[in-house]
């Protein structure tokens, strides 16, 4: 896939706030704490993750755990819980957290989801927030091996995914607002074009400070992957999908399907 570019409309958008204003990519060290802002109080998938880990035995593995939202609560499960991402920004944010509520379970790990090689088998293997559509066809195949290699016999691999038809043709927008960040305001643009294998994200982020304003450009381009076909990719792994869980996102508008899936 090419590199993802800001969408048409948000881009003559931004020229009216602020012609100056840099594109990043939304998983970059600046990006990851805009991300990390506007998923702040998202309790999507926490219950559902949480009541899987409690009845699978044994250490926990997040993939792609970002700054913690689901790792946080997995840790407080009190079992070694190994935190996986390939952003060190992320993960810098996840050891101050960490760090300041007494979480000492916690082992961060910088690395690719799709090529991880580590000690020991885990009970319970986390990839959530439909993060396995950041990865490619052949990534997600090498990602899935991986998994089933590091999965104890008795297991569990939990990893959500957009239910099938769950991103329709056409363009989305949302105003995404921060409690505690009153003069922070966060535009999500999200667009599937017709034939298309990926989904366009494009985030300005508008902040306020004093007499000055100043917007921030992030994009990113993600694979669309329904459950349907991730269970096809998953029973090629030697991964069975042993239930899946209709799970409501804070948009309200979409649901996921979470897969417990077991050797």
């Amino acid at each position: 896939m090419t590199s993802p570019q800001l969408n048409p409309s948000m881009a003559r958008l931004l020229d009216v706030l602020d012609p100056d204003a840099v594109v990043s990519e939304l998983y970059g060290d600046r990006g990851s704490e805009v991300y990390d802002a506007m998923t702040r109080g998202d309790g999507s998938e926490v219950r559902e993750v949480l009541r899987i880990g409690r009845h699978a035995p044994g250490r926990i593995l997040e993939l792609a755990c970002g700054s913690g939202r689901l790792t946080l609560p997995l840790a407080r499960l009190g079992r070694e819980t190994v935190a996986l991402d390939s952003s060190p920004r992320m993960l810098e944010m996840l050891a101050e957290t960490a760090s300041r509520i007494g979480l000492d379970t916690i082992h961060p790990v910088c690395a690719d989801m799709s090529a991880f090689e580590l000690d020991g088998l885990f009970g319970v293997i986390v990839l959530a927030t439909t993060s396995i559509t950041l990865l490619s066809a052949s990534q997600r195949r090498a990602m899935l091996l991986a998994v089933r290699a590091h999965l104890a016999p008795d297991g569990v691999f939990v990893v959500s995914v957009h239910s099938t038809g769950a991103y329709p043709i056409g363009e989305t927008t949302q105003l995404v607002s921060v409690p505690g960040m009153e003069s922070d305001v966060y535009l999500l643009h999200e667009q599937v074009g017709a034939g298309a294998d990926h989904r366009d994200v494009s985030v300005l982020h508008m902040q306020r400070r004093g007499s000055s304003q100043m917007t921030e450009a992030f994009v990113s381009r993600v694979e669309l992957l329904d459950e349907a076909q991730l269970r096809g990719e998953l029973d090629a792994a030697g991964l069975q999908v042993r239930a899946s869980t209709s799970v409501r996102l804070t948009d309200a508008s979409r649901n996921l399907s979470m897969l417990e899936c077991v050797r």
